[in-house]
């Protein structure tokens, strides 16, 4: 070893052997390739590391710290289109590492949390030298510090593990051939308490063997060096291992820093609970608290009340312009000035309810999520507030108009949940199940002082249906009611109340009967009709399957008689469907009746109603121009009811599209097949006849739904 020593004493600028044979120096390119690799194996490290965590980042929504890593693989990058030119040219110059006092873009995160919190990864990095021979220490040691690190030196491996123990090192140049202690011991021990990350450890030796260098590497060594020593090579490879170090680090604070936000922000979710009872308190103890988290002077919490600003918190700054925090909040930013930032409050349904002022700190990444998760609790809290006050008041304005109709004689709806079976309010339980009765409703139990409602028949789009009884005729009817609460705009009561004038009009036995119509005191609107009795088209189909040629066209002749009907007062029904088709039991069979004309208009009103471009009928059965959002008229009608008498008479809908999309473009494009090729024996009358009123350009089809019925029935009733 003292031979060693003496031959090897002065750390010079000699050959370096990466895991060669002994005594096999070799050639020239093999040397560049050889460091070429081992120097881009750690920087794809920094790089796959990145990659990795920017994936995760991006599976937790982190959104801002994924430009964080990419800052890391740019730079990994960066360096090995470095190390690519240096291993490509004749010269290898020394790498410049950055001294602690120059800015690191390239590596260094940004900031997140309060400086102090970083201090130790701000610093320089301190490099400990083990080596037993003193000029190899002094000069290893004058040459790195002349490169801005903080290097301490010992000349054997007992000191070198009680100053690992006493003091904190980033990186530790370790010879192996030392007394009492060998480096491979060392590494040993240090490995059994400290990973490869949290202190890298280099071999510097003058053992080539590749034995040893294998055995180094099972150990646990980051890198290994032979003397005499490159110290260009040696610097390149210490700053490789510090910044795997500095990202590893930085990459432990991150998820730190991200846990302790995520404390903060689950803190406030769970407190939000708090709020529900009592905003104020709630908000003033939470703005307190998170002003100390993330290390701001304070925060005031202003909450807009009738448009005007006033303080939750206790504060001697002025209020925020309440048009300025709604532009903001519009456009989604925050106000930001010299010694204070603004957060608008929102609701969910995006109101403005008031805005959070921090003073003393500029936002960061984490801090903001802190603040912005704050005003998103509040928003809701407020929000829920002011539903809370809004139901108390709307309740209680209900029951100011329930109670002023009973002191007026006025009997209230009570609806049994089980039978649904109606009563006034004096009766409090189901005299048929004996079901305890909610709360009146504000809908009359006697509509219009005369149809006293008997039970609940369905609710639908419109509204609901009841039976009832009008006690002045003495007879069953039917009233359907929609509550003024669904009327958030006029075009739904228009359309209503045109429902009733328009089916007046037809005055038709396949047409439902319309005897009366009006407005109740709660701006609810009704009509009265006649009750019938029986079953819609669509349950008689999913129930027995497709009619007889006979049947279907007893079905045409009535519901084409009664949509002639309509289209002679110039109505177009627009939404012909099986269930609109109700079918009332008859000694002579049946009689069809057509109903809902909810959606039908007036042609001379054909631009009143409805938006253009929107959908208003069934998908299933409506027309090409109805689906392409294109001028309707009683053609339209046609192709709907004989998509209808299509499936009545096959038992197939013209569309076997299963998804929305797949039923709208099937619809447009595709041709359903003839019914001849599903019914044998049908004449070609009738493939004839559904070929024309289904054509999908309304030119090509009937101006006339009773023409193109009588064109074909009788032969389909032959049969």
């Amino acid at each position: 070893m003292a031979d060693e020593r003496n031959e090897r004493s002065d750390l010079c600028s000699g050959n370096v052997t990466l895991a060669s044979v002994p005594n096999d120096t070799p050639p020239r390119t093999e040397k560049k390739k050889s460091l070429r690799h081992e120097l881009r194996t750690p920087l794809n490290q920094i790089i796959g590391y990145s990659e990795l965590l920017q994936e995760d980042a991006e599976e937790h929504g982190l959104g801002a710290f994924v430009e964080d890593l990419k800052k890391i693989e740019r730079a990994g990058r960066h360096l090995l289109e470095l190390i690519n030119s240096i291993a490509d040219s004749d010269t290898t110059p020394t790498p410049v590492v950055p001294s602690h006092r120059e800015s690191q873009p390239d590596f260094a995160l940004p900031i997140l949390l309060d400086p102090s919190e970083l201090d130790q990864l701000k610093g320089p990095d301190r490099i400990l030298v083990v080596d037993d021979n003193e000029a190899n220490r002094d000069l290893l040691a004058r040459r790195l510090r002349n490169k801005g690190y903080v290097v301490e030196t010992v000349e054997s491996g007992k000191r070198a593990l009680a100053m690992v123990e006493q003091e904190h090192f980033d990186l530790l140049l370790l010879d192996v051939m030392m007394p009492e202690i060998s480096g491979f011991d060392v590494l040993k021990t240090l490995r059994e308490s400290r990973s490869v990350s949290d202190l890298p450890i280099i071999m510097a030796t003058a053992l080539d063997a590749s034995e040893d260098i294998v055995k180094a590497l099972k150990l646990g060594a980051n890198d290994y060096v032979t003397k005499p020593l490159d110290f260009a090579v040696v610097l390149a490879r210490v700053g490789t291992q510090l910044a795997l170090k500095r990202t590893k680090d930085q990459v432990v604070e991150l998820n730190r820093s991200l846990a302790e936000a995520q404390r903060k922000i689950s803190k406030l979710v769970d407190s939000s609970a708090e709020a529900m009872n009592d905003v104020e308190s709630w908000s003033s103890a939470m703005a307190l608290e998170v002003a100390q988290a993330i290390g701001a002077k304070s925060i005031s919490v202003w909450v807009y009340e009738a448009e005007r600003p006033s303080a939750f918190t206790q504060t001697d700054a002025p209020s925020p312009d309440v048009q300025e925090v709604s532009v903001a909040a519009k456009n989604g930013t925050y106000l930001v000035r010299d010694s204070e930032t603004v957060v608008p409050v929102q609701g969910l349904s995006g109101e403005v309810f008031g805005a959070l002022v921090i003073r003393g700190l500029r936002l960061g990444e984490l801090a903001a999520k802190v603040v912005a998760s704050f005003a998103h609790q509040l928003g809701g809290a407020l929000e829920l507030q002011k539903m809370r006050k809004d139901l108390k008041a709307s309740t209680e304005r209900r029951r100011a108009s329930q109670q002023e109709m009973i002191d007026r004689g006025v009997d209230l709806l009570r609806i049994c949940p089980t039978c649904q079976r109606c009563f006034d309010q004096r009766t409090t339980h189901c005299p048929e199940d004996n079901q305890a009765l909610p709360e009146p409703s504000s809908l009359p139990y006697r509509v219009a002082g005369r149809h006293r409602l008997v039970r609940v028949l369905g609710e639908g789009g419109m509204g609901t249906v009841f039976a009832a009884r009008d006690e002045r005729l003495e007879r069953d009817v039917a009233v359907k009611i929609i509550k003024g609460e669904h009327f958030n705009n006029d075009t739904v009561r228009l359309r209503f109340e045109h429902e009733a004038r328009a089916v007046a009009k037809i005055d038709h036995p396949g047409v439902v009967a319309i005897y009366d119509s009006g407005e109740l005191e709660d701006q609810s609107l009704f009509i009265v009709m006649e009750l019938l009795v029986g079953r819609d088209l669509s349950e008689l189909v999913n129930a027995c399957g497709r009619g007889t040629p006979k049947q279907v066209a007893q079905l045409l002749r009535q519901v084409g008689s009664g949509l002639a009907a309509a289209h002679r007062v110039r109505l177009v029904h627009r939404d012909i469907k099986p269930e609109n088709i109700f079918l009332v039991v008859e000694s002579t069979g049946f009689r069809a009746k057509l109903l809902d004309f909810g959606v039908a208009k007036e042609l001379a009103m054909d631009h009143g109603l409805t938006q253009t471009g929107a959908l208003i009928g069934t998908p299933l059965f409506m027309s090409p121009e109805q689906i392409l959002g294109k001028s309707t008229d009683t053609r339209s009608d046609i192709y709907s009811f004989a998509a209808v008498a299509y499936l009545a008479l096959t038992g197939r809908r013209v569309t076997l599209g299963t998804t929305l999309p797949e039923i709208l473009l099937d619809v447009v494009q595709n041709e359903p097949p003839p019914p001849s090729s599903l019914i044998i024996e049908l004449p070609h009358s009738v493939d004839a006849a559904f070929a024309a009123a289904l054509a999908k350009e309304p030119d090509k089809r009937p101006n006339d739904v009773e023409s193109w019925v009588h064109g074909f029935v009788d032969d389909l009733e032959r049969a």
